[in-house]
């Protein structure tokens, strides 16, 4: 049976690409859905075939009473049976932390490192005559690319008007407020965090399927729910997906290389409580509907019904900027841009330093596990190799004993303290990045996760301003009404107020956290060095007392 799908709203095909043009509502034959790159090929009611937008249309599926429609790109996340794939032996498939991050930033995979297939190739303004025709196309083709990042996201339907009005969002109005600083997220409700807490092995299917369960407990209700690694990726796709222009960090890896089990588990508990304290924090993302979902449901049903609800959210990409009400004031396009070069400028330069000082970082670790340890123990052996001859010191005392004299005795003692001394700081040297280096390598990656989200984010503001700009050249070329220019500019701002917003919010957390990371390391390192002064003090008493 031949397969159908539902146009979702108009889109105004090129014929010498091979488009077809489709209006909303209206029904296709389905001909090829392994074209790539978020096309299908489709047949519409008169016989005409082409290409055809994924993000653009709904697949349907044909039952006795009627077609129901089904929402194609989530439905790999929309099966509860996949929740069940997170089985204990399955780390070893999973890539390194590391990877992950070069994955994320090295490909155009769409916002927050989320891939969203192809998506909406360019969208125009409703036609209300011809000369309107012939003014939108002009403007269609020299707007960003349909394989842009922008495009994939529903932007350019969203900045041109030619996206589906939406009513009331579950999550409510989220405004942008000024501040000192720039505009700024609204904090509607109080800051809370979630910890993450007692591991458990569980299995189903009579032990079939194993996995790990951790305790999470939100401060602000302290409600009990137990969550799988699998939902915590669901959570991360869900938010990604919805929160354009907000910072979704990937999440911790599923496997930490390297590490015993016990160990394994503990690492990553503490990587996910950090992962969901930042989103919990944040003033868009903590108080939504599918964060609270996640952090207080506790029934099973409900839990699906919550799921799916989340899974069928209409306001994701683009259209989350139909829920934002920003400053009432006019944004100035020269401005913004200056200050979109500024934040270009400093991200490129803040990737680069973080990389260096994560990579220095790790080699210095690596000299505490190995040279430093190995080292140190060297210089403690050849102490007690010393030691140990002045042991052969039998002269004969006054009473006529082969027993060396007392001094030669101490001395030998204290010899041998300090060589114990100096393997034990070895040890210490051994011991020491798990305080202090670890902590920070793992900072500087989760810093680099968020560092991903960049690119994309960059992009899509750049093309915003770009289009804002040609519709103006446009307006003045008598190109396009003013009211249209106007009406891209107005939701231009939208998006702009939004960048400036969740950039201001960045250089905050990035002011707290970078404080709070210097303060452990420099603390760590003070207690480090002091318990080393202590045990050679101690081995310097051992030699005064050789004088009295």
């Amino acid at each position: 049976m031949m397969k159908k799908c539902r146009v979702l709203y108009d889109f105004s095909g090129e014929t010498d690409n091979g488009e077809l043009t489709i209006y909303e509502n209206e029904v296709l034959q389905i001909i090829r859905q392994d074209v790539g790159e978020g096309w299908w090929e489709a047949e519409n009611p008169s016989g005409q075939r082409g290409l055809v937008p994924e993000a653009y249309v709904e697949q349907m599926v044909e039952e006795n009473q009627g077609s129901k429609p089904i929402t194609t790109q989530q439905s790999t996340v929309s099966q509860d049976d996949e929740w069940d794939d997170d089985e204990w032996d399955e780390r070893a498939s999973q890539s390194s932390y590391d990877a992950q991050q070069q994955e994320v930033s090295s490909q155009d995979s769409g916002l927050n490192g989320n891939n969203y297939g192809l998506s909406a190739p360019n969208r125009q303004f409703k036609q209300r005559n011809s000369e309107a025709s012939a003014r939108s196309g002009t403007v269609k083709k020299n707007f960003a690319s349909r394989f842009s990042v922008f495009a994939k996201t529903g932007g350019e339907a969203y900045l041109l008007g030619g996206g589906p009005k939406k009513g009331a969002s579950p999550d409510g109005t989220i405004r942008i407020i000024e501040a000192e600083d720039g505009p700024r997220w609204e904090e509607t409700v109080g800051k809370y965090t979630c910890e993450i807490k007692n591991p458990k092995k569980e299995s189903k299917l009579k032990g079939i399927k194993s996995f790990i369960a951790y305790q999470v407990t939100p401060s602000n209700t302290g409600i009990r729910v137990s969550r799988r690694y699998k939902h915590f990726d669901w959570l991360y796709e869900r938010l990604a997906e919805k929160f354009t222009l907000v910072i979704v960090p990937p999440l911790p890896d599923k496997q930490v290389t390297g590490r015993y089990e016990e160990a394994f588990i503990e690492k990553r508990m503490d990587q996910l409580q950090r992962w969901m304290n930042r989103m919990t924090a944040h003033p868009v993302i903590g108080p939504s509907d599918v964060m609270i979902h996640f952090t207080s449901c506790t029934d099973e049903k409900l839990w699906k019904q919550g799921k799916r609800k989340a899974e069928k959210d209409e306001f994701l990409g683009a259209a989350f900027y139909q829920n934002i009400e920003p400053p009432a004031n006019n944004l100035d396009v020269a401005t913004i841009e200056r200050q979109h070069d500024t934040f270009t400028r400093f991200t490129k330069s803040f990737d680069s330093s973080v990389a260096v000082i994560q990579q220095v970082i790790h080699d210095y670790s690596k000299k505490h596990l190995g040279p430093f340890k190995r080292e140190y123990q060297k210089i403690g052996n050849s102490f007690t190799e010393l030691a140990t001859t002045f042991n052969l010191d039998n002269r004969p005392n006054p009473e006529g004993k082969d027993d060396p004299p007392q001094e030669s005795v101490q001395l030998t003692e204290a010899l041998n303290f300090t060589g114990k001394t100096y393997e034990e700081i070895g040890e210490l040297f051994y011991q020491q990045p798990k305080y202090d280096l670890h902590p920070f390598e793992d900072f500087l990656k989760e810093y680099g996760g968020m560092m991903s989200c960049f690119p994309d984010m960059i992009h899509f503001h750049k093309h915003t301003v770009q289009t804002v700009k040609e519709c103006q050249k446009q307006r003045e070329e008598q190109k396009m009404d003013f009211e249209e220019a106007e009406a891209v500019k107005k939701r231009a701002d939208v998006i702009s107020y939004a960048m400036m917003a969740e950039v201001n919010h960045f250089h905050r957390e990035r002011v707290e956290d970078f404080k709070w990371i210097m303060q452990v390391y420099l603390k760590e390192q003070i207690k480090f060095y002091k318990s080393l002064t202590i045990k050679l003090e101690e081995a310097l008493q051992k030699y005064d007392e050789l004088d009295r």
